[in-house]
């Protein structure tokens, strides 16, 4: 009986031993599986840090670009404070001739009367002006643009001339022809004694219509229009036979031009 106990005392502590290595391994596979849990939570924590840190990363990146294409949009934006009125000037020019050459002169206005604003002392400015106004129909402003020119300068060709060929068109003809006197005692100029003729013609006084026109002849003799108002003239003179020279003339350079081509 003694035996008995022994051995049954012997399997009770194996019965412990086992018992307590189940619960090792189990308490080990508890705890592994908690280091794995850790583990994947960690994991997806950085994971997660490392996506917060790109985006913000891109985000200041782009806030930087964006930084500097302001400032140097700024930077553009004060330097125009810092240019001169002559340079100011010059871009206005340079603008309205761009539309002018384009036939925009409506637009080419606008830039004209901020270069006059800046330099009014400038000639060459309201002459610009003047035949933009002059382009659009504004006779009477472009006039007063070219008087400007001349109190600047009272022998610019192009503002006497322009003012009295506006003259013409409102058939203020003795005022052109003073321009167009004034003009020949400057320069001898075949399209100024053609509208010289026109201003005579318009006042019916034909002879020196005639004259001026023929002297328009003697300047450009190859000039198709000069030839042919000479003989209309002519013939309103009763001189047809000099207005048949003049029509004969017409044609001859006619045909050459034609066999120009």
């Amino acid at each position: 009986m003694g035996n008995t106990s022994i051995h049954e005392h012997d399997n009770s502590l194996d019965d412990i031993s086992v018992a307590e290595d189940e619960l090792i391994g189990q308490s080990m596979s508890e705890k592994s599986q908690t280091d794995k849990k850790k583990k994947k939570k960690n994991q997806k924590q950085a994971d997660n840090d490392r996506s917060g840190y790109s985006t913000t990363f891109y985000l200041h990146a782009m806030l930087l670009f964006g930084g500097r294409i302001l400032h140097k949009a700024l930077s553009f934006y004060n330097s125009l404070f810092e240019l001169t009125s002559q340079e100011k000037a010059k871009i206005y020019r340079n603008i309205s001739t761009h539309y002018a050459n384009k036939g925009h002169h409506e637009k080419s206005l606008e830039h004209l009367k901020d270069w006059v604003k800046l330099e009014p002392a400038n000639q060459d400015a309201h002459y610009q002006l003047g035949l933009a106004l002059s382009a659009t129909g504004n006779s009477a402003s472009a006039i007063r643009c070219f008087e400007k020119v001349l109190k600047l300068n009272p022998e610019h060709k192009g503002g006497i001339y322009h003012k009295s060929i506006l003259f013409v068109k409102m058939k203020n003809f003795e005022q052109a022809l003073e321009g167009f006197k004034k003009l020949c005692d400057i320069t001898e100029n075949a399209k100024v004694y053609y509208n010289m003729g026109i201003a005579y013609d318009g006042l019916n006084q034909v002879d020196d219509a005639i004259t001026s026109l023929e002297k328009a002849v003697e300047i450009d003799p190859d000039e198709i229009k000069y030839h042919q108002y000479l003989g209309f003239l002519n013939v309103r003179n009763d001189d047809h036979k000099k207005a048949a020279g003049y029509f004969t003339k017409v044609m001859e350079l006619e045909r050459e031009r034609d066999d120009d081509f």
